[in-house]
C-alpha cells in the first residue's frame, strides 16, 4: 500500500475514532493506522507567531490581528483553525493546512459554485502554497455556529433541497475536469485498502476477544460487499453523474439565518468529486445528514417526473 493511499484511509478511518472500542484505538495506534486525536483548544497568546495567523497575514497582508485562534480540528495530516475577527470587517476566518492535491478539490468547488447555484454559499478567499511542501492552507468564509440536526425535520428539508438543486445545476466541463473520480470504482478500491489495514489489526494482541470477534465481523461484511460488488455498480449505471460532496455529514453542515428562511451552508469539500449521488443520500447513520428524499426528489421532478423516493431504498 502506498503512502499516499495509506494517509487517504487514515483519515477516512479517523472520521469514526468517537465509536472505535478503546482497545481497537490503541492497537490501531500501535500500528499507526489512527491518526492524532481532535483537540478542543482556544489560543489567546503570541498570536501573531502561530502559523494560521502567519500564513493569513501574508496571503491578506494589512489584516486585522485575530482576537483568539480557536482550533477545530488537528489530524496528523490536515489542521483547521478559526482566526476570530481576522476576517472582513473584523468576521471569522477559517484557516485549513492541507495537502494541495486536496485543496485544489475544495477550491475547483468553491470557485464554482456561488456563480452556479442558486442557493447561499460560503466564500473562499484563497489559497497560500507552503514553499517547498506538498501542503498549502485555504482560508474560507467562516460558516457560523448554528449546527445541523438530522432529527429535525426542517433541517433534512433544507439538506434535500440543496442537494437536489446541485444535482440538477448545470455546471461546466471544465469545472467537472478538475474533480476526481467518485464513480462506485473509486468506493471498491477504498473498500480495499479499508480491509487491508484491517487486516493488519487483525493479529495485535491487545484486542480482546470481543474486539476480535467485531474486526472479524467486519472483515467478513466487507467481503460481502466486495463479492456483491458488480451488481451494485449494474445498479448505478442507469444514474446520471453529479458533483458529490462525499462527506455530506452533520459536521460539514450550518445553518444561516435567512430573510425569510434558514439557509444550508456546507463545507469542508475534500472528498467531493464527480460520480453518482448515493454517497451523499445515506439515511439513518448517526454522523449523516440524511436529507429528506422525498423533497429532494421534487427538486429532480423539475426535470424528471418519474424519480420516487422509493428508487433511493436501500442509500
Amino acid at each position: 500500500m502506498g503512502q499516499e493511499e495509506l494517509a487517504e484511509v487514515q483519515e477516512w478511518f479517523e472520521q469514526f475514532e468517537p465509536v472505535l472500542p478503546g482497545a481497537v484505538g490503541a492497537a490501531a495506534q500501535s500500528v499507526e493506522h489512527v491518526l492524532m486525536a481532535k483537540t478542543v483548544e482556544i489560543i489567546r497568546d503570541n498570536l501573531r507567531q502561530h502559523p494560521a495567523v502567519e500564513a493569513w497575514r501574508q496571503f491578506q497582508p494589512g489584516c486585522p490581528e485575530p482576537e483568539q485562534i480557536e482550533v477545530l480540528n488537528l489530524k496528523k495530516k490536515s489542521a483547521v483553525y478559526r482566526l476570530a475577527g481576522a476576517g472582513p470587517n473584523r468576521s471569522a476566518v477559517i484557516a485549513k493546512r492541507c495537502r494541495a492535491a486536496t485543496a485544489a478539490v475544495e477550491r475547483a468547488v468553491y470557485d464554482e459554485l456561488p456563480a452556479r447555484l442558486p442557493l447561499p454559499a460560503l466564500c473562499c478567499y484563497g489559497w497560500l502554497l507552503e514553499p517547498e511542501s506538498k501542503y498549502c492552507w485555504l482560508f474560507v468564509e467562516d460558516a457560523g455556529n448554528h449546527a445541523y440536526s438530522a432529527a429535525s425535520d426542517e433541517h433534512r428539508a433544507l439538506a434535500g433541497r440543496w442537494l437536489g438543486t446541485i444535482h440538477r445545476t448545470p455546471l461546466s466541463a471544465q469545472f467537472q475536469a478538475r474533480l476526481p473520480d467518485r464513480g462506485p470504482g473509486h468506493y471498491l478500491k477504498r473498500l480495499g485498502l479499508a480491509q487491508a489495514v484491517l487486516l493488519e489489526l487483525a493479529d495485535n494482541p491487545l484486542l480482546s476477544s470481543d474486539e476480535m470477534a467485531l474486526l472479524r465481523t467486519v472483515l467478513a461484511q466487507g467481503e460481502v460487499m466486495q463479492a456483491h460488488w458488480s451488481e451494485l455498480e449494474r445498479f448505478c449505471e442507469g444514474w446520471p453523474r453529479v458533483l458529490v460532496h462525499g462527506d455530506f455529514a452533520i459536521k460539514n453542515l450550518r445553518l444561516q439565518n435567512g430573510s425569510t428562511a434558514p439557509a444550508l451552508l456546507v463545507y469542508d469539500w475534500e472528498m467531493a468529486g464527480w460520480g453518482v449521488p448515493a454517497t451523499d443520500l445515506a439515511q439513518s447513520l448517526t454522523r449523516c445528514a440524511s436529507p429528506d428524499l422525498e423533497v429532494y426528489c421534487s427538486i429532480l421532478r423539475q426535470d424528471n417526473p418519474h424519480v420516487q423516493p422509493a428508487t433511493f431504498d436501500g442509500w
